[in-house]
Parts: structure tokens; sequence; C-alpha cells
């Protein structure tokens, strides 16, 4: 007995880049056009192709929101001191948070592949060795 497919190819393709553009899939899947957020993540769940090109989106939403970090950073401040200073703690909280989100989705970069960093080389592995030669 064939499974009935709940989340067609062409509906796939439109969240992921719906999701590559910033968007959550909470709110992609409010969409009347869509199925639900838990149909959606079990058929990434069961399809590995689907799971490819779902991180794949994510990583690729990742760097949408680090240029959303960049200009949360750099928007002007209000004149008054008072609300400049509330302003940049509501900057701070959001950026945190985002900034947080980002190291969650791409943990490997955009690639998704670890950085060539001297880091990476090492093995993790000590190997200690004693000479039995009498002194």
């Amino acid at each position: 007995m064939t499974r009935k497919v709940r989340v067609t190819q062409a509906q796939f393709k439109k969240i992921c880049e719906q999701i590559a553009d910033g968007k959550s899939l909470t709110r992609i899947c409010q969409s009347d056009e869509f199925p639900n957020q838990r149909t959606v993540l079990r058929h990434v769940q069961d399809s590995e192709e689907a799971y490819v090109e779902y991180r794949r989106a994510r990583a690729l939403q990742a760097e949408v929101l680090r240029d959303e970090i960049m200009d949360i950073v750099e928007l002007p401040l209000p004149a008054d001191p008072k609300l400049a200073m509330a302003e940049v703690q509501r900057r701070r909280v959001e950026v945190d948070q985002k900034d947080k989100y980002v190291r969650q989705l791409a943990p490997s970069g955009l690639r998704n592949k670890p950085e060539d960093t001297n880091e990476s080389k090492v093995s993790g592995t000590i190997t200690l060795k004693w000479d039995e030669t009498p002194g």
C-alpha cells in the first residue's frame, strides 16, 4: 500500500524558498496554500531528499538573518538619550536572539561544512609511550 503524499514537490519547493527568504515555517504554514507545520516536518523526516533541501533552505535563512542583524545594528538611534538607551537594549535582545538562532541553523556555515581551521585537523587522540629501556 502506497503512502498518501501530504506535501507535493511544488509545495515543498515554495516552502523552502520562503524559508530561504527568512520567513518562519510556522508563518508559512498558516497560509491555506500549504499543509500544516507538523505535516511538513514529517515530510522532511521521512525523505532524505527533502531533508537535504530543507537544510539548504535553513542555511540560506541563516545568511538572511545575519544581514537583518547588521541592518538592526546600523539603524540610527533616537535623539533623546533615554529613548536611545531603551532602543539599544531592545535591539540588543533582538540581535542576541537572532544571532543565537543563526548559530543553531547553520553551525558549519553556508555550505554546511566545517571551516578549514587547525582545530578541525586535531583528531582528539593522545598517544603515550614509555620506553622500557633500563636506565
